[in-house]
């Protein structure tokens, strides 16, 4: 399988016209991208969960860049969304929390968990000089 690689980068107003717009120019990419609906909707969800807390925890609801790649690459593709965002404090991420009763899943914060435990890789790391950047993979 050849490479393929696609970049977008926006500075995104919080709000739904903005960052929006901006998921749907990468989701249409991913259209042609990727042929498998299941993976190409996890894609999507990733794009649209990772864009979003972007702007909302890393610019605290305010303007800010956000980068977007995505790559194919032998039998896998890959996804890597960064900020320049506060940054994120990862020992207050609990990726292995588990619900043990309803009022557990109507607590925010289960995004990250669940692009954890569904990509074959998941990486959260600094984004020089601040900022996150988190990256994910999955297999085709």
């Amino acid at each position: 399988m050849s490479i393929n690689r696609f970049s977008f980068t926006a500075n995104l107003k919080y709000g739904t016209a903005s960052m929006e717009s901006f998921i749907q120019k990468i989701e249409r990419k991913l259209d042609q991208l990727i042929q498998d609906k299941s993976v190409r909707f996890f894609m999507k969800v990733a794009v649209n969960e990772l864009v979003v807390n972007a702007v909302e925890h890393g610019y605290n609801k305010n303007s800010g860049k956000v980068s977007v790649h995505i790559w194919t690459e032998n039998n896998s593709v890959c996804l890597e969304v960064s900020d320049f965002g506060k940054g994120v404090r990862k020992e207050l991420l609990n990726l292995d929390r588990v619900a043990e009763s309803y009022d557990d899943l109507t607590e925010r914060g289960w995004g990250l968990l669940i692009l954890n435990k569904i990509s074959s890789s998941f990486r959260i790391t600094t984004n020089k000089p601040t900022g996150t950047v988190i990256s994910l993979t999955m297999l085709i």
